[in-house]
C-alpha cells in the first residue's frame, strides 16, 4: 500500500494555479460538500475558528472522502502544532506571521521529517497505521506536504530575499489584512503600498519557484490576481458563501 498522493502539490508543481476555500465551524459536511464543488484545496482553519483537534480530525477525513486537499491554519508557529496537525492526517500546513529566515526554517522544520526538516517521528494516519510500509514512507510523504508560510507583516517583505531561501517552503501566502495594518494602512487591502508588498513578494518567490497566493473574494479578484503571478487563490470562506447565497435568494424572494 501506498501513502496517499497530494493533488494539490502535484498541480503546483506542475505550474497550474490551484483554489481553495476556508472552513471555520467544526463541521465535516463543510468540508464534504467543498470537495464535491470541485475545489482543489480546503483551508481549516485552527487559527481563526472554533475547531479543535477532534472536529480537525474528523474534517480531514472528510477530506479525503471526496478527494480534497486538507490544508491546516494553525495559530503560531509552534513546531508541537504543526507535528500534530500532520500527525492526524493533514496534508499541508498554513502558519502565520512568518517574518524572517529563521521564522521560515522554524515552519520547515515542524512539518518536515530529517533530512530536509526535525519533524517528530510518531506517524499514524498518513503512514494508514502501519499499512504502509516505513521504507516507503519516509521516502514520500516530505514530498506530498505542501509547506506554506504567511507573509503579512512589513518585516517579512523587508526580508523576503532570505525567507526564499528556505528550502522547504513551497508557498508564500499573502495576508492582506493583516499586511495592510503592517503597513499602517489598516482595512485598505487594495492600498498601493500592500500593492507593491505583494509585487516584492511575487518577484522575490518566481526567483525560487516557489508559488505564492492571496485572497480573491471574486471571480474578478482570482482573475486579476493569476494575471499578476498567484497561483494560490483563497477564495473566501465557505460560512460567507453560504449566507450570500441564502441572502440572494431570500431578497429575491421578498421582492
Amino acid at each position: 500500500m501506498r501513502i496517499r498522493p497530494n493533488p494539490m502539490k502535484r498541480k503546483l508543481k506542475g505550474g497550474a494555479s490551484v483554489f481553495g476555500v476556508g472552513a471555520r465551524l467544526p463541521e465535516p459536511g463543510i468540508v464534504e460538500i467543498l470537495g464535491y464543488a470541485g475545489l482543489d484545496y480546503v483551508r481549516i482553519d485552527g487559527e481563526h475558528g472554533s475547531i479543535g483537534w477532534t472536529e480537525m480530525e474528523r474534517m480531514i477525513l472528510a477530506a479525503y472522502a471526496v478527494g480534497i486537499t486538507p490544508i491546516v491554519r494553525i495559530h503560531e508557529n509552534n513546531a508541537a502544532m504543526i507535528m500534530r496537525a500532520l500527525d492526524l492526517g493533514a496534508m499541508g500546513i498554513l502558519v502565520p506571521h512568518c517574518r524572517s529566515a529563521e521564522d521560515a526554517q522554524q515552519i520547515v522544520d515542524g512539518a518536515l521529517y530529517p533530512p530536509q526538516g526535525k519533524r517528530g517521528v510518531g506517524p499514524g494516519r498518513s503512514i494508514k497505521f502501519g499499512a504502509v510500509s516505513t521504507e516507503d514512507y519516509y521516502a514520500g510523504i516530505n514530498d506530498e506536504i505542501v509547506v506554506t508560510a504567511m507573509i503579512e507583516d512589513a518585516e517579512a517583505v523587508e526580508n523576503i530575499d532570505e525567507i526564499v531561501e528556505v528550502e522547504g517552503i513551497d508557498v508564500l501566502s499573502i495576508g492582506k489584512s493583516d499586511l495592510a495594518a503592517s503597513l499602517g494602512v489598516t482595512g485598505q487591502t487594495s492600498h498601493p503600498k500592500v500593492i507593491e508588498a505583494s509585487e516584492r513578494v511575487l518577484a522575490a518567490a518566481a526567483r525560487k519557484d516557489i508559488a505564492v497566493g492571496c485572497p480573491a473574494g471574486t471571480v474578478e479578484d482570482a482573475l486579476q490576481a493569476m494575471e499578476r503571478g498567484f497561483r494560490v487563490l483563497s477564495c473566501g470562506n465557505a460560512e460567507t458563501f453560504l449566507l450570500k447565497s441564502v441572502q440572494q435568494h431570500v431578497r429575491a424572494l421578498q421582492r
